[in-house]
C-alpha cells in the first residue's frame, strides 16, 4: 500500500481545529484595540488555506506544477461575481457553480500535463494565467476590465452576512470542511493514485493506474478549490479587480506549500498560516524600521524575505515546518530509549 511522506498525519488534530477556529475571534478581541484588521488576516488566512490545499493535492501529492493557479481563483471570483449581481443566481448556488466552472477550466488545463511537465508544465500554466488576465480585461461589458468589480456581500437563505466576523465563520466553515475532504481524497484509492503518479509515472502505468484520469482529475480539484477560494474572496472583500491575481500571487501559493511541507495537507495549512502571518504582520514591522535607516521601496523587502525562506527552507528544510514539527514530536516521543531515531 503506498503511504504518504507523513504516517502521523490524520484527523485527529480537527477537533482541536474547531475550538481553536471557534475561540480565535473572541480571544482577539479582548486582547487588541486591531480587532477587525486581525480578523481580516484570519479571513484571508483561510480563503488561502482552501486554495492552497489544492494547489498541495495537484503539485505535493501528484507531482504536477502549477504556477498560474491565481488565474483559477479568479475564475471563480468573477464567474461568482457575475452569476450572483448580473444574472441572479442565489448565492449558495454560486457557491457550488463557480468552483465547477474554475474546476472545468483545470480539467483543460490537465490536458498539457498528459504530454509535459516539470518546468514546461509550470510555464505552460503560467501562460494560462496571462490569457485568463487579459480575458477578463477584453470582457468590459461583463467584468468592467482592468477597473475592477464591485461584488454584492454573500446571503445565503434570506440571511445577508455582514461584516468581519460573520465571513470569518463561513470562511472557516468552509475550510475545516475542505481540509477534511482532502484528507480523505489522499486516503483513498484516488489519493494512492496520485502519490503513485507522483513517485513514478512509469511504475504507475504499469500498476494499471490510469495517468490522463488522475492527471485531470487532480488538476480539476485543484481548480475546484482554488474557484471556490476565489469565490468567498469576492463575496467577502467586495472588490475584485485583475490586480488581485496577477503570477506573483500564484508564486506566493507556492511558496505557502513548499515552506508548509509538499505533500502533506496540514503542511499547506502551516505554510499558510505562517507566510500570511509573516506578510502582514513581521514585514510591515521590519519595513518602518529599516526605511529609517536605508531607502526601501514598499514591497523590495516582501519579495527579499519570501525569497530568503524559500531558498533556505528547501536547502535545510525541505520537509518543511510540518515536517520539522514532525522529527521533533518523534524526537520526544522516542527519547530517552530511541534518541538515536530519526525521522526520515
Amino acid at each position: 500500500m503506498i503511504k504518504g511522506r507523513y504516517d502521523d498525519e490524520n484527523l485527529k488534530w480537527i477537533p482541536f481545529l474547531i475550538g481553536l477556529v471557534f475561540l480565535i475571534p473572541f480571544a482577539l478581541k479582548g486582547m487588541t484595540f486591531s480587532y477587525k484588521y486581525y480578523l481580516y488576516i484570519l479571513n484571508m488566512m483561510g480563503i488561502y488555506i482552501i486554495l492552497t490545499v489544492g494547489l498541495d493535492l495537484l503539485s505535493g501529492y501528484t507531482g504536477l506544477i502549477s504556477l498560474g493557479h491565481a488565474a483559477f481563483m479568479a475564475i471563480g471570483a468573477y464567474s461568482s461575481a457575475i452569476l450572483v449581481d448580473q444574472v441572479g443566481l442565489p448565492f449558495i448556488l454560486s457557491l457550488i457553480v463557480s468552483p465547477l466552472i474554475a474546476g472545468c477550466f483545470g480539467f483543460i488545463i490537465g490536458f498539457p500535463a498528459l504530454r509535459v511537465s516539470g518546468m514546461y508544465l509550470g510555464l505552460t500554466t503560467m501562460g494560462f494565467g496571462f490569457i485568463i488576465r487579459r480575458l477578463i480585461i477584453a470582457m468590459r461589458e461583463w467584468t468592467q476590465g482592468s477597473g475592477g468589480l464591485v461584488v454584492s456581500a454573500p446571503e445565503i437563505f434570506g440571511f445577508t452576512i455582514k461584516g468581519d466576523l460573520a465571513n470569518y465563520y463561513l470562511i472557516w466553515t468552509l475550510a475545516l470542511l475542505v481540509i477534511v475532504a482532502a484528507r480523505r481524497i489522499v486516503e483513498s484509492k484516488i489519493g494512492r493514485a496520485f502519490m503513485a503518479i507522483r513517485d513514478s509515472e512509469q511504475a504507475a502505468q504499469a500498476s494499471g493506474i490510469n495517468l490522463a484520469k488522475y492527471k485531470m482529475l487532480s488538476f480539476f480539484i485543484s481548480g475546484i478549490l482554488a474557484g471556490l477560494a476565489g469565490t468567498l474572496m469576492a463575496h467577502t472583500n467586495h472588490f475584485i479587480s485583475t490586480d488581485h491575481f496577477d503570477s506573483m500571487l500564484s508564486i506566493y501559493f507556492i511558496i505557502m506549500v513548499l515552506v508548509g511541507g509538499a505533500g502533506t495537507i496540514y503542511g499547506a495549512v502551516i505554510g499558510t498560516v505562517f507566510i500570511v502571518l509573516l506578510d502582514n504582520l513581521f514585514v510591515p514591522k521590519l519595513e518602518s524600521l529599516l526605511h529609517v535607516m536605508i531607502s526601501i521601496k514598499s514591497g523590495e523587502l516582501e519579495s527579499f524575505v519570501f525569497g530568503l525562506i524559500m531558498f533556505l527552507s528547501i536547502i535545510f528544510q525541505p520537509t518543511g515546518l510540518y515536517g520539522l514539527w514532525l522529527k521533533i514530536w518523534i524526537y520526544w516521543k522516542l527519547f530517552p530509549f530511541n534518541p538515536k531515531k530519526r525521522f526520515t
